[in-house]
């Protein structure tokens, strides 16, 4: 019998919508994650496969480029979204 203990959720993948370098930077930071551990959502094709990622949004991620696409596809993964400040 495989008796596999279940300590807690499993990794969860968590990514940064930032519109700048700078932002996804301060932002990864301010949450304390390295950057193993928070990817920069620069398109939807990351999302790919996935299930309810979390999703932090700071700073001008709505000039992106391909945000319409981007929307859509967290739409689809059923993302968790979160809005953060920024800190000065």
């Amino acid at each position: 019998m495989n008796n596999q203990s279940n300590s807690g959720p499993p990794n969860q993948t968590v990514f940064i919508l930032a519109g700048t370098t700078g932002e996804y930077t301060a932002a990864r930071q301010q949450l304390k994650l390295t950057p193993l551990q928070a990817y920069w959502l620069t398109g939807p094709s990351r999302l790919k496969g996935l299930s309810a990622p979390k999703v932090y949004r700071v700073g001008s991620w709505r000039t992106l480029a391909r945000i319409k696409a981007i929307e859509a596809a967290l739409v689809e993964v059923q993302a968790e979204i979160v809005d953060i400040q920024e800190q000065k």
